[in-house]
């Protein structure tokens, strides 16, 4: 769990054996200032790159995730708990959105000609807008950076990122991999910053959007604050999802899938299974096999192979869970 020093220092703590991976400082307000100036300079250079430009340094940023690879999927392993196995496929996916984003920009960002109801022609063009100010979650550590990062590039923004701070190694080791690939100085800045701090970057002139993935009630904090600044907003927030079981189900497939749908990636998704609903047909079948089967899940090690489970990502989460 981070926890907070007298030098303005907090700690990641590895969930799996509970030891330190490494002590992180707040940046000062000066320096908040500082990055966003920097932003924002940058931002006025690559908006005035052509989408084609741009794609190819996003490219870049694909390939240079897989020569990160195992340096980035362990580190997200060590980071939260999650199964070694999926932050490999969490990396692949961040590849994927590289690759989508590039090729398919061009068309979605292209001019469109509207016919108006006077009988004349109207353009509808899409221009960056400048700094997008994004607060992301712990849970899939780099997925839910480059899902809003890698568009808003392409779109000609410049990014901050405000990562949970149980993953500020994934953060900043995923701005090395942007300037190792060739991203431009400053067009991904990651702040490491307190509350306080945040609430005045969305304030900040310069900062143009701002997006959340996060719970209902931070959700509404965030909305309230950019709402009151007139800033474009994308909120992404949890739920209570339900699994249906009906009468008809094949019940053995329907534990399989309920069980996944519970348990992948820890637990840890927005959308993850957290209700299951059976008829009353098929109920007592289904309650059956379905403690069966997740009483019979192997946790432990999220680095071993045949583990199916690995820990909560903080102990303060587990302790609330209970």
């Amino acid at each position: 769990m981070p926890t907070t020093t007298k030098q303005d220092t907090f700690k990641t703590i590895n969930p799996t054996t509970g030891k330190e991976i490494a002590s992180h400082a707040y940046m000062t307000d000066d320096q908040v200032e500082e990055s966003i100036q920097q932003s924002h300079k940058a931002f006025l250079k690559w908006k005035m790159k052509s989408v084609e430009e741009r794609g190819e340094i996003i490219k870049a940023i694909g390939k240079e995730l897989q020569n990160y690879k195992k340096e980035l999927a362990e580190l997200m392993t060590d980071e939260m708990g999650k199964l070694l196995k999926q932050s490999n496929q969490e990396v692949d996916l961040c590849t994927a959105i590289c690759e989508y984003s590039a090729e398919h920009a061009p068309k979605f960002l292209k001019n469109e000609e509207r016919d108006l109801s006077n009988g004349g022609k109207g353009i509808i063009t899409y221009s960056p807008m400048g700094i997008i100010y994004g607060i992301q979650p712990w849970n899939y550590p780099s997925y839910q950076v480059l899902r809003y990062t890698i568009v808003n590039l392409m779109a000609g923004n410049s990014i901050l990122l405000k990562h949970a701070s149980n993953v500020t190694g994934t953060a900043k080791l995923l701005k090395t991999i942007f300037d190792t690939a060739g991203l431009p100085a400053h067009l991904f800045n990651v702040l490491v910053i307190e509350h306080d701090q945040s609430n005045a970057i969305i304030e900040h002139d310069l900062v143009r959007g701002v997006t959340l993935t996060g719970s209902p009630v931070a959700g509404e904090k965030i909305g309230e604050k950019a709402g009151a600044q007139l800033k474009k907003t994308v909120l992404e927030l949890g739920s209570n999802d339900a699994y249906l079981v009906l009468d008809d189900a094949d019940i053995d497939v329907a534990v399989e899938k309920s069980v996944m749908g519970r348990i992948y990636n820890n637990g840890e998704t927005c959308i993850a299974a957290k209700r299951f609903i059976a008829t009353e047909k098929v109920y007592d079948e289904f309650k059956e096999k379905f403690v069966k089967a997740m009483d019979a899940l192997k946790v432990g090690n999220p680095k071993n192979e045949d583990t199916e489970l690995g820990p909560m990502a903080r102990e303060d989460l587990r302790e609330k869970i209970h």
